[in-house]
């Protein structure tokens, strides 16, 4: 079945329950209600937003400060352009009509977040999926493969999509070798949590481009922007490009900019970073009690991935989660709607912004089902 497929079935099943206490999705990408509470008694916006003209760049005055807090040096900020837009997905349309513009053949280190591929799909753009790495790219990543292959552009999503997992010095070594070796790189950061990013290890360099939403991670939606970054060198494309797909920016992302520059957003980093901590422990330990299923001990991050490690039937997995839903009120998508190919072994995403005790009891049902049917 395809991901659609997959998740078009347990809507419906959804929406053939009752309404006034709907089932808990474990994987899930919103917050659950307590992480909600605390951070909003945290968070603090301003009123410095144009609510009429239209506004397609951030405010000169915090230009450098938008690029330092993303870890870019002064040196590096001169020789980039950030070009903002209000949403990662906006980033990707248009980095996607970039490389078809520049005529390239992208290899796409999968995982990868799910509307990378159809954009490439819809503009008939050439890629090749590299498969091989998912959750253990930190140990088996092979830029050689990458090197041989006949494609000119690298999509990598850092973290990993859904896992939480950091390149070490393996990958960001062979993603030095790709640049060096004339390659352009697109580094996917959307869901890096603010401090972790590769800004930090490359800087600015002439085929690196970058996409950031920093906001994102911390689960505020409502005031999320993103940034394309790229060298000077790219200025016109983009800035053509991001004024016909992107077009101006929204108050939202007026606010997010601010917002972002300030000391507020470490508050509520500090929130989020103690929110998804205590949960992963908490998960951790249940976890030891099925010696069927494995956490990457790399997770660093809201998003957690378990793996499963026996043989799981997709078919009967989905009519499972149909009936968890009845029967628990608890249920999870597998793995293959994060990206995860069915072949290289049945997972499914925990969502650690969630409330402890909806991951706690939701887990645990889902782990019983899954025990039961190994016995």
């Amino acid at each position: 079945m395809t991901d659609y497929e997959i998740e078009m079935e347990l809507e419906a099943a959804l929406e053939a329950l009752p309404k006034e206490n709907p089932p808990v999705n474990l994987s899930d990408w919103n917050s659950g209600s307590d992480y909600k509470e605390k951070l909003a008694s945290v968070v603090k916006l301003g009123k410095k937003s144009d609510l009429f003209d239209y506004q397609y760049f951030f405010p000169d005055c915090i230009k450098r400060d938008l690029a330092h807090k993303l870890g870019f040096s002064d040196e590096a900020y001169e020789n980039s352009f950030f070009a903002p837009v209000s949403q990662s997905t906006l980033s990707i349309v248009t980095l996607a009509i970039f490389l078809k513009k520049h005529n390239q053949k992208v290899g796409i280190i999968e995982p990868v977040y799910f509307s990378t591929q159809s954009c490439f799909d819809d503009l008939a753009i050439p890629y090749r999926l590299f498969g091989g790495y998912m959750e253990n790219i930190n140990t088996t990543f092979d830029a050689e493969e990458l090197l041989q292959s006949d494609c000119t552009a690298f999509w990598f999503t850092s973290p990993v999509n859904s896992c939480s997992i950091y390149f070490t010095e393996k990958v960001t070594k062979g993603i030095q070798k790709l640049l060096d070796a004339g390659k352009m790189v697109i580094l996917d950061e959307s869901l890096c949590v603010n401090g972790f990013e590769f800004s930090r290890v490359f800087g600015a360099q002439e085929n690196l481009i970058y996409i950031y939403s920093p906001h994102k991670t911390l689960g505020l939606q409502g005031i999320k922007f993103s940034y394309i970054v790229v060298h000077k060198k790219y200025y016109a494309d983009i800035d053509s490009l991001e004024d016909i797909y992107g077009g101006s920016l929204n108050y939202s992302c007026q606010e997010g900019a601010e917002h972002f520059v300030s000391e507020n957003f470490d508050e509520c980093l500090n929130v989020y970073s103690s929110f998804w901590k205590k949960n992963l422990l908490k998960v951790k330990a249940l976890v030891k009690d099925y010696d069927f299923a494995r956490i990457p001990p790399e997770t660093s991050g809201h998003y957690a991935m378990l793996f499963i490690d026996q043989p799981v039937d997709e078919k009967n997995f989905l009519e499972a989660m149909k009936q968890l839903m009845k029967d628990t009120g608890y249920f999870v998508y597998p793995g293959i709607m994060q990206g995860f190919r069915p072949e290289k072994g049945f997972c499914f995403r925990v969502n650690m912004l969630l409330n402890t005790d909806d991951i706690e009891k939701g887990l645990k049902a889902v782990l019983d089902f899954i025990k039961n049917k190994k016995n």
